[in-house]
Parts: C-alpha cells; sequence; structure tokens
C-alpha cells in the first residue's frame, strides 16, 4: 500500500502511519494559500480505488488519472478534487468537480449528492459505507435526508498549518484531521482536545472501529490521507 500524506505531518503520525505502507509525501505548493499548500483531499481524489490527481501536483507520480482542472489559489479554485465517497455516493458541491472526475462517477451510475461545501471530503470523514462523522451541519442534514448515518460534532479546536508547519489562525476540519486505516479510526492528536470526544467515540464503537490518537498533541488538519495500491 502506498499512503499520500502532508509532508507538515509530524514524525510520531509518520512512523504509525508507516508500519501500513510506503509515505508519498506531498511537498509545498506555491500555487494555493499555505495552510491547504500540501493537502493530499486538495490535489487527488480516490474514487472507488481509482486515483484522480491535478495536473499541476508538483509530484513526480507515474499512477493515477490526470484530471482536467487546476488547482489554484483559494476557494472554489482549489476544490475540483475534494469529493467524498460514502459507499456508493459521491458527496460534494458539483458547481466545481473537476470534469473527468464527473464523467466518471456518471459512467459507473454513483449517487450524487450535491452539499453547498466544495471542502467536502476535508469537512467529512467517512466510517462506513453508510456512515461518517462530520462537523458541517448543512452536510448533516442532507446526508442524513439520505439515510446515510452521520455524527454530528463541533471542532473549534483542530488548527491548520502555514507552509513551515506552524499554526495558524484558521480552523481545520475533522476529515482532514483523521483516517481510518484496517478498521482503526486515526486521529491527527489528542481526542482530550475535542470539545465532543464522547459522541465521537460513540460512533466508532457503533461501528466496532478501533481508535488511535496521540497524546500530548495539537490537533491538526493535514487533509487526511489518501491510501491506494500500485496497480490502481
Amino acid at each position: 500500500m502506498k499512503i499520500i500524506i502532508d509532508s507538515r505531518m509530524r514524525n510520531v503520525e509518520k512512523e504509525y502511519l508507516a508500519q501500513y505502507g510506503e509515505l508519498i509525501e506531498i511537498p509545498y505548493h506555491d500555487i494555493c494559500y499555505d495552510e491547504v499548500s500540501s493537502h493530499p483531499d486538495i490535489f487527488f481524489a480516490k474514487i472507488d480505488g481509482v486515483l484522480f490527481k491535478a495536473p499541476n501536483v508538483k509530484m513526480n507520480l507515474p499512477f493515477g488519472i490526470l484530471g482536467n482542472s487546476l488547482v489554484e489559489g483559494k476557494y472554489p479554485n482549489d476544490v475540483k478534487y475534494n469529493v467524498c465517497q460514502i459507499g456508493n455516493n459521491i458527496v460534494h458541491n458539483f458547481k466545481y468537480t473537476d470534469s473527468k472526475i464527473m464523467n466518471y462517477i456518471t459512467e459507473q451510475k454513483m449517487s450524487k449528492i450535491n452539499v453547498k461545501q466544495g471542502y467536502s471530503n476535508c469537512s467529512i470523514c467517512v466510517t462506513s459505507d453508510n456512515s461518517c462523522i462530520t462537523s458541517d451541519i448543512n452536510i448533516y442534514k442532507t446526508l442524513k435526508s439520505f439515510n446515510i448515518d452521520s455524527c454530528l460534532i463541533e471542532e473549534e479546536n483542530i488548527k491548520l498549518l502555514d507552509k513551515n508547519g506552524l499554526e495558524t489562525e484558521m480552523r481545520g476540519f475533522i476529515g482532514g484531521a483523521t483516517a481510518v486505516i484496517d478498521n482503526t479510526f486515526i486521529l491527527f492528536g489528542d481526542i482530550d482536545y475535542m470539545k465532543n470526544k464522547e459522541d465521537l467515540l460513540e460512533h466508532l464503537r457503533k461501528y466496532s472501529l478501533e481508535f488511535k490518537d496521540f497524546k500530548g498533541l495539537n490537533i491538526y488538519d493535514y487533509g487526511g490521507i489518501i491510501t491506494f495500491d500500485d496497480n490502481r
């Protein structure tokens, strides 16, 4: 397995993830603002195991499908690949989705759930084929209307980083601060810093997910991680 990560990730988190596979670090990009400049969910999307990548990502990766949209500047020009898959459902603000991704999900007859939030994948942590955790009230209400089991939490203590890895004043998202690998839910920081930690843990127990956090560390939004096999 290969795992795409933000190069600003702390060493203890990199060491933990390395047990699952080879880490591929996204370098700093000056084509968008610092806080998302090396986030996996800004430059890549994974749909049904198929990897899509922005044509201007500064990485020489021999795998993945090149999208048609450049990642540029600020919102909404940086959310073309920030789509979220929950089971057979694709969640995004489809005004902004890269056309090649749109073509793919249409061809595969996947269900499109349109939301206002363009940072859809940032805002959602998928916990099963029909469940997730989010802090976006509008996403929560929309997914509930599609009978997707959504856990709504607050996330006021999730941090974003500048190009040097220092905390900024911007607030991060729960999807970008978490990952699920091999039935383990990973939080990039200490859950004790979360306001609604008991709600989150109850949701994880409901879906029989193991839990891993990093005690004593502030919670950082790294744009999540993207895992994939070499043949995709």
